[in-house]
């Protein structure tokens, strides 16, 4: 078993889908210190903050109290790819593939264009969806809570493909 769980660089849309929904906690306890937060997403998060959604703070709490290490600077390599997904992607999503690409991390995103250049260049990435249903079949929620969950995080303006996650597993 390896000695630390590969890093796992999250988009705003993601946090903003947990914290905003009430469940900001159950990615603290399932990524622990593997969850990493970029500049660019810590930026977009105090945006949001600003312009009323006080429920992101709980992120910023989590960076705050070292629950949530920040990433380090981007080397070149990493800029270079930064600046090239730019023509694509918003700074939160190019920050976070720029960074799982070169350090082996994983993208959890749930934007449709950002997980389309996660395939094209073979990082893996997650979402919103797999996340609440990993939750389910490692047993640290019931898939009713999950259903609940994702049943806030569409009420909160997230578009899912799926309404139920009972119905994925």
């Amino acid at each position: 078993m390896p000695d630390r769980l590969p890093d796992r660089f999250f988009d705003t849309v993601t946090l903003s889908n947990f914290a905003l929904s009430g469940a900001f906690d159950l990615l603290l306890n399932r990524y622990g210190r593997s969850l990493r937060v970029t500049e660019q997403v810590r930026a977009e998060l105090a945006a949001g903050r600003i312009r009323g959604y006080s429920e992101l703070a709980v992120v910023e709490r989590a960076i705050a109290s070292g629950f949530i290490i920040p990433v380090e600077p981007m080397t070149t390599p990493e800029s270079e790819l930064f600046a090239e997904l730019l023509t694509t992607l918003g700074y939160g999503e190019a920050s976070c593939l720029a960074l799982a690409f070169h350090r082996g991390g994983i993208v959890a995103t749930d934007d449709r264009t950002a997980r389309s250049c996660c395939a094209e260049r073979n990082t893996p990435v997650t979402g919103s969806i797999g996340i609440l249903k990993a939750l389910c079949i490692d047993r640290a929620i019931r898939s009713e809570d999950a259903d609940a969950i994702l049943a806030r995080m569409v009420d909160t303006g997230f578009y899912s493909p799926v309404r139920r996650i009972t119905d994925l597993l």
